[in-house]
């Protein structure tokens, strides 16, 4: 009977179906037991700042019947999921979740979050689950303004100790936040119109040398979402010698907005750009380091944008910080000039 009871479980750890539910609608991830599976992978779901309908992008919304016949074992979102979580959630219910016929990930970013709301309602922001010999970490990189520490720090100790063991194939990790682009001299200057940490990550001096380990025994993909005004859905950086393969995706409710299917077929991975409005689209790889550097910065402003930009500063509630703290600096300094005209 114990007997049984193990191969039992092992059958469900191999085949995949107990290892998650997606808290968005419910669904659990179905795979065969070939080995092979496809997922979707992208980010910033609710578009851009342009977008105050409440509702994802219109450029995912109007392909949910691609998504949902492309037999993906699940769609990957890379953070700001909602705008603005409270107020879009019953839209999103009934536009996304309700009509998605595959589970929901998402790793959050700063706009997925507001007190507890998010945790309330969808639990844990970082977690993993194995799909047959593939582990998934799915990381919150607003935890630590950027820095991935205490329990997530020994999520990724926990995925290279497998790794050494020859459990597990390929380690595939999620983050909104380009945590990786300042260990890399090359990225300078190419994601600085993003979501950033006030001061520098460990990512190089803790993280990194855990994904160098990991990728001695198995392949790595660090996957984020965080891109800000970029040339391309896509961004690619294959880091050679350490087995690390770095991808940025996103969409922003425009021309260029594409998905990124992950297929994993006979223990390999490879990578299909699919574009949501019908462009042509390159290889993955084509979005490289050279590319972003040639094409980084050639999105023209939209000069009509300006009010609606100015808006959005002098309603945030950073603006009126500096209001207030430049106000008080100004008061102390006036009652000192003061008191010294006294003397």
């Amino acid at each position: 009977m114990k007997g049984i009871l193990v191969i039992f479980v092992f059958a469900q750890i191999w085949m995949g179906s107990a290892q998650y539910v997606s808290p968005f609608n419910q669904q659990k991830i179905q795979v065969d037991s070939t080995g092979d599976y496809t997922f979707i992978v992208s980010g910033h779901f609710y578009g851009d700042g342009t977008n105050t309908s409440g509702y994802p992008a219109n450029t995912l919304l109007g392909n949910l019947e691609q998504i949902n016949t492309s037999n993906a074992s699940m769609l990957v979102c890379l953070g700001d999921l909602f705008m603005d979580v409270e107020n879009d959630f019953p839209n999103y219910q009934h536009s996304l979740f309700q009509q998605l016929n595959m589970p929901l990930v998402n790793s959050v970013g700063n706009h997925d979050l507001s007190g507890n709301f998010y945790q309330e309602h969808f639990g844990k922001t970082y977690f993993e689950f194995q799909i047959h010999r593939d582990l998934h970490l799915v990381l919150d990189t607003e935890l630590d303004d950027g820095d991935i520490s205490g329990e997530q720090l020994a999520l990724l100790e926990a995925a290279k100790n497998r790794t050494k063991l020859g459990e597990i194939d390929h380690v595939f990790i999620y983050t909104h936040r380009t945590i990786w682009s300042k260990a890399y001299p090359e990225m300078e200057g190419l994601f600085l119109d993003n979501t950033q940490g006030i001061g520098a990550t460990n990512y190089s001096a803790e993280v990194l040398p855990i994904l160098k380990e990991m990728g001695k025994n198995a392949s790595v993909y660090l996957f984020s979402g965080s891109l800000g005004n970029a040339p391309a859905s896509f961004f690619y950086f294959h880091d050679q010698p350490n087995s690390i393969s770095i991808i940025g995706t996103a969409i922003r409710a425009l021309k260029r907005d594409a998905l990124l299917y992950v297929h994993v077929k006979q223990g390999k991975v490879s990578f299909e750009t699919v574009s949501l409005t019908g462009e042509t689209l390159k290889p993955l790889e084509s979005y490289s380091v050279d590319f972003w550097k040639d094409e980084v910065g050639e999105v023209p402003f939209n000069w009509r944008l300006v009010p609606y930009y100015c808006k959005l500063m002098i309603t945030h509630r950073y603006f009126w910080y500096g209001v207030l703290s430049m106000g008080f600096l100004w008061l102390v300094f006036w009652r000192f000039k003061k008191r010294k005209a006294k003397k």
